[in-house]
């Protein structure tokens, strides 16, 4: 669960994080007032739960009632990577001294939590990575001992080349993985991190995301559920219980097996094409399950052909088979079928006399969707 930056910012608070002064307008007029209550010049923070804000015309930096309530008319019509913005943080302006980036995340390759800093704050960090690597520095976290004090000296040290910040960058970093660690995060992050002019750190912006697997042991964080706007499909995938995403191709995928589903989008791109989605249907899928994940690809206007790639061990190939055919009928959309396994021979008796393309060979089953959805 991703949370807004105004939440993020509540939890910092909670553990005693310094923040800038704000206030969370919902509308244009809270927005002219509460400028003037925090005073000039402010900055004003479009709320969506997408990065690149910046960039896209969301924070924007006022010096008086005019500009606010112009730059506020402006934030409220925007949309920032198809997300509406429904509210605006009101924030004082800060003077920096110097801006870092600083998270908490999780190292997969490691299997660890991992400290992720760097001097150039106020970029997104996979920019920073490819563009400049060397100033990003990492701290692996023993997730039994948790951060060991000497390990965020040795980090403030080569942030500043001193340690005269070291107790104050040290407490601040003990409270982020203490957040990390309690809420069961995957991500708290700080970007850009300021130390101010009388040398405190403050937390200018501020991002945290919750593991969705372990929000019932906090019911505290159950009012912020189910904020994020979704594709209405992904929302249905989510309702039946299927492992769905939305790309941006042509050609619609029904796999069981995540391994499978992930070699199939690979080829895919490899000859020529993009997926529509990735769409896992797992094990001992019935019949009623193949109608409903078609079902939900034939609502996407964007794909031109739907590839079903199953390989049938527990999923028996003429339950699927059975499924596809309920549903033929109801869409125009051509259907490329690789069916082997359990009961394959029944699966093609069942579909070889409709529209459905029949292809044992999977390479040759995804040439062929790549082929249709090229031409359609």
């Amino acid at each position: 669960m991703k949370l807004f930056e105004y939440q993020a910012k509540e939890i910092f608070r909670r553990f005693n994080i310094l923040t800038p002064k704000e206030k969370l307008a919902n509308n244009e007029e809270e927005l002219v007032n509460f400028a003037k209550e925090i005073g000039f010049p402010c900055v004003l923070k479009a709320q969506v739960l997408v990065g690149g804000r910046g960039k896209a015309g969301g924070i924007k930096k006022a010096n008086n009632e005019e500009e606010a309530k112009k730059i506020g008319k402006e934030l409220f019509s925007l949309k920032i990577k198809d997300f509406p913005v429904e509210k605006v943080l009101v924030s004082n302006f800060v003077e920096i001294k110097k801006e870092l980036y600083l998270s908490v995340t999780i190292d997969r390759k490691e299997k660890t939590p991992i400290v992720i800093a760097s001097f150039e704050g106020g970029i997104e960090i996979e920019e920073l990575a490819k563009e400049k690597p060397e100033s990003i520095l990492k701290i692996n976290i023993d997730p039994l001992l948790g951060l060991k004090n000497y390990q965020a000296r040795n980090l403030c040290y080569n942030l500043f080349g001193d340690l005269s910040l070291a107790n104050q960058f040290n407490e601040l970093l003990q409270k982020l993985t203490t957040i990390f660690f309690i809420y069961e995060s995957s991500l708290v992050e700080i970007n850009p991190l300021a130390l101010t002019k009388d040398n405190n750190f403050c937390a200018i912006d501020a991002k945290i995301i919750i593991d969705d697997n372990a929000l019932f042991r906090h019911p505290e964080l159950k009012i912020w559920e189910n904020q994020e706007k979704r594709n209405p499909i992904e929302e249905a995938a989510k309702q039946l219980g299927f492992s769905y995403i939305k790309l941006s191709g042509k050609v619609g995928c029904i796999v069981n097996g995540a391994g499978l589903a992930m070699a199939t989008m690979d080829l895919i791109k490899k000859y020529g094409e993009n997926p529509a989605n990735f769409l896992d249907i797992g094990g001992s899928t019935n019949k009623e399950r193949i109608e409903k994940a078609l079902k939900l690809l034939i609502q996407d206007k964007e794909i031109k052909v739907i590839l079903i790639n199953i390989f049938g061990g527990i999923t028996r190939c003429d339950d699927v088979a059975a499924g596809v055919l309920s549903v033929i009928k109801e869409t125009d959309i051509p259907i490329v079928a690789r069916l082997i396994g359990t009961n394959q021979d029944k699966a093609y008796e069942i579909l070889k006399d409709t529209k459905v393309i029949l292809i044992d060979n999977m390479k040759e089953a995804i040439k062929k969707a790549v082929e249709i959805a090229v031409k359609s």
